[in-house]
């Protein structure tokens, strides 16, 4: 059974009449009546009967009529709704995103597309980069966002942004703009906890040996509140403590004649096809830091 011919049925039971209905529908009559014999000969029920030279509904057909509307209007629906999609007037994502970037980053860029695409709906998940991972591999989230390396062969990666690592201190501390690796091994260290792309960032700096004066806390918010208190340092995301620099709250520091860097990344299951929404999206959110700090 095909719309075309859910159409004809539909027609012809409203017009109770093969020649009208061939004339609305640009058809010839015998087409018409061919495919009501095919839909009774598939049904085996009788649609239509002739009394004299008028035509009606059997009780089959009046039952068929309802169901054939509810398909037609069903998939006229449908067209409605991927062409909003289309248009991006409609349409959701589930968007994953790792802890730095998920707190200090994607807010922003959902709530200005959000004003630009008022109905879309945009669903966003924050964890650590691992477990962000393995949601993307079972498909619970369309994409995700993360700043640290992701090793299973399924997962894509595309660079979006460049993101710049910092250490930081209490105000009370003595350390300057200028540090070196010694003074870090000085302090009590606070970490994030393993699978976090900070973690991995420092490790790879600093190395993976485990010190014993070492604290690990589970988000960036509770290493800054501990390092205010002024119980060790931290190496952090530079975009994550913009605030409290400016109100005096943290001392930022760099490694002397070091620049630590990592790239912040857009990963997807490589058999993924982007709709239009998310290809708009990714769009909208590759240009958002260069848009903003033109503005």
């Amino acid at each position: 059974m095909t719309l075309r011919k859910l159409e004809i049925y539909y027609t012809v039971a409203e017009k109770l009449s093969m020649t009208v209905a061939a004339k609305e529908l640009y058809i010839s009559q015998p087409s018409i009546s061919q495919v009501i014999k095919e839909l009774e000969d598939d049904m085996e029920v009788k649609l239509f009967q002739r009394i004299g030279r008028k035509l009606y509904l059997t009780e089959e057909g009046r039952v068929f009529k309802g169901y054939a509307l509810r398909m037609l209007n069903l998939y006229r629906e449908s067209q409605e709704v991927i062409r909003d999609m289309r248009e991006l007037k409609k349409g959701s994502i589930k968007v994953g995103a790792s802890t730095t970037i998920g707190t200090y980053l994607l807010p922003d860029i959902v709530a200005d597309f959000k004003r630009k695409h008022p109905h879309v709906d945009i669903d966003l998940f924050i964890d650590n980069t691992h477990i962000i991972s393995t949601e993307l591999l079972k498909n619970h989230v369309d994409i995700a966002f993360v700043e640290g390396p992701v090793y299973e062969e399924e997962i894509e990666k595309r660079k979006m942004w460049d993101d710049k690592m910092v250490f930081i201190s209490s105000p009370e501390s003595k350390w300057g703009e200028q540090i070196d690796k010694e003074e870090i091994n000085r302090n009590t260290l606070i970490l994030r906890e393993k699978g976090s792309g900070s973690r991995e960032v420092y490790e790879n700096f600093m190395g993976k040996e485990r010190r014993r004066d070492t604290f690990v806390f589970g988000s960036t918010e509770a290493i800054k509140r501990a390092v205010k208190k002024g119980i060790g340092v931290a190496c952090v995301s530079a975009m994550s403590i913009r605030d409290e620099v400016a109100r005096g709250e943290l001392r930022i520091s760099e490694v002397e004649g070091i620049e630590i860097k990592r790239d912040l990344n857009l990963i997807y299951h490589k058999d993924k096809e982007f709709s239009g929404l998310i290809e708009a999206f990714l769009e909208f959110s590759g240009s958002y830091i260069e848009k903003k700090g033109a503005q």
